[in-house]
């Protein structure tokens, strides 16, 4: 250990500046130095979770010559993170100013495993993409099962408005794996036991605990459900076994983050109808 290394100033940048990097830049290793409960509670999505005490015996798993960004809770951690990677000589490396506290973007929750098991062993694009479409098959008959359920009309209509935005999830699926694999796309494929970022129908209800006749709440929940599903892509991305599949795991997590806008203006339009 270089003692040394720790006195070398560090790059930081803030939270809006790094959210930009995430956006335009798909090589960022974003990496979480905080603790495993911690990531759990709440962690900005496709985070890599290598607690600080860690870092150095992970190194390995890190490519030095692509970007690193590197957050804690409040800054702290990632700065110590920041000036060990540079003294192994990575190239670029970036803390986050003010960390997960200082953080306005989107973030998930769960253990850093989760809803890897879905994809567990999966070599092909073809076999991803069946599994990301059952996904959002099982979010669509949600909502739609949703819709015929609560007895408010706002919330009804608001249901199947996001089963539409789901079918059309579908259909981009379909014609993906169409173009990745020359084949038909199955008929009468079964919706899978888990919705769009790896957990349960019930487990979404029960973390979250939202009024399913209150447009707001819907919202939260299908927002919620959007980040998980992009937490996830990113999360997979990291274990993808060759390039192309981790071009389209990466592409499938971009396409939740669409959605996660378009359901953003939705929630803008119901405030401003209320002014």
């Amino acid at each position: 250990m270089h003692w040394k290394q720790f006195l070398t100033p560090v790059q930081s940048v803030a939270p809006q500046k790094a959210l930009a990097m995430l956006n335009s830049d798909s090589s960022i290793q974003l990496i979480d130095v905080r603790q495993p409960v911690e990531y759990s509670d709440g962690h900005i999505p496709g985070a890599r979770l290598i607690p600080l005490g860690n870092l150095l015996d992970q190194l390995c798993e890190l490519d030095k010559e692509k970007p690193v960004l590197v957050y804690c809770a409040i800054g702290g951690r990632s700065r110590v993170a920041a000036q060990l990677l540079s003294g192994q000589k990575f190239k670029n490396v970036y803390n986050i100013t003010g960390g997960l506290k200082s953080w306005k973007g989107w973030e998930s929750t769960g253990e850093y495993d989760q809803g890897l098991q879905l994809f567990t062993g999966l070599e092909s694009l073809e076999e991803i993409l069946l599994v990301a479409y059952t996904m959002e098959l099982a979010l669509n008959e949600f909502y739609t099962e949703m819709a015929n359920h609560v007895t408010n009309e706002q919330a009804a209509s608001l249901f199947l408005s996001l089963a539409n935005i789901e079918k059309e999830h579908e259909t981009n699926i379909a014609s993906q794996y169409a173009e990745f694999t020359g084949k038909v796309f199955p008929k009468n494929l079964n919706a899978s036991e888990t919705l769009e970022g790896g957990l349960t129908t019930a487990e979404y209800m029960s973390r979250l605990g939202a009024d399913m006749e209150t447009p707001h709440d819907i919202l939260i929940f299908a927002m919620s459900i959007e980040c998980q599903a992009m937490d996830l892509y990113l999360r997979t991305s990291d274990k993808a076994p060759n390039a192309a599949i981790k071009k389209e795991l990466l592409l499938l997590s971009s396409e939740e983050k669409s959605h996660l806008n378009r359901l953003a203006d939705v929630m803008d339009s119901i405030y401003v109808s209320k002014e």
